[in-house]
């Protein structure tokens, strides 16, 4: 299990202070859930995509829209059913289909959504597993559970390449050209035998996990050492009054009135 979901860049992201950037995820995510109003809930969301294609690229800022799009969609068509009550936006007959706060919940839990999305994919985009590991263990956070937050932001990854390689390996198999023909209905059909192969890879890199845990300590009575260390990073303080200083700013700026 090599994959990882560190993009290598030169970002002034990438020359922040890891502890730094994890106060300012939690910050902002906190931040997203705050009464603010919905035009500075996106303006914040846009804020952190531009951030996000400055440090790491358009092509993986657009990697992880798409990663999200389909649960994005779902959200956006249902969620304002939910709500019956308030002014009426879209009627059929007698019936009320959607209302107007039903859509501004959806609109505003999308943009929550992507934001959360965006601020978390930036923290572990800009910054290597290890010093993830590092800050975590810097707020006391147990080595173990340190240890199980960083394999699992290892293995997900892992399995999702696995299950597009076995995707294509399919595709391969039945011929490109067969892919236009096929109805959506036979599509989903066929999705099973990719399915259950991703299962096969997954039980299968059970070992090689166990065996990960292993190296690294998991289970063990010792106290851990640290060969890498944090102390590259000289502007901490700096690094914590800018991780404060955005979310307050922003609040002052859009929240509501």
């Amino acid at each position: 299990m090599t994959t990882n979901t560190f993009v290598a860049g030169h970002g002034f992201l990438y020359q922040m202070d890891p502890r730094a950037k994890i106060m300012a995820m939690l910050l902002i995510c906190i931040w997203l859930f705050l009464p603010v109003s919905l035009e500075g809930l996106y303006l914040t969301v846009l804020l952190l995509i531009l951030v996000g294609s400055v440090n790491t690229g358009l092509r993986h800022t657009g990697r992880t829209f798409l990663s999200i799009l389909p649960m994005l969609i779902f959200m956006v068509l249902f969620m304002p059913f939910n709500v019956r009550g308030g002014e009426s936006l879209i009627t059929i007959g007698s019936f009320t289909l959607i209302t107007k706060e039903g859509a501004l919940q959806a609109a505003r839990l999308g943009g929550r959504f992507i934001g959360i999305t965006y601020a978390c994919t930036l923290l572990f985009a800009t910054t290597a597993m290890t010093e993830v590991m590092l800050a975590l263990r810097w707020y006391r956070l147990p080595y173990k559970a340190s240890l199980v937050v960083t394999l699992s932001f290892t293995y997900i990854p892992f399995i999702a390449d696995s299950f597009t390689q076995i995707t294509e390996s399919h595709r391969l198999r039945e011929g490109g050209s067969l892919e236009k023909k096929r109805s959506i209905f036979k599509r989903l059909r066929d999705l099973l035998p990719t399915l259950t192969s991703a299962l096969v890879v997954a039980l299968r890199s059970i070992p090689f996990l166990a065996m990960s845990l292993e190296q690294r300590g998991f289970g063990r009575s010792e106290k851990r050492s640290s060969f890498h260390s944090l102390d590259s990073y000289r502007h901490v303080f700096t690094d914590f009054v800018i991780s404060f200083s955005i979310p307050i700013v922003l609040w002052l700026m859009f929240r509501a009135r």
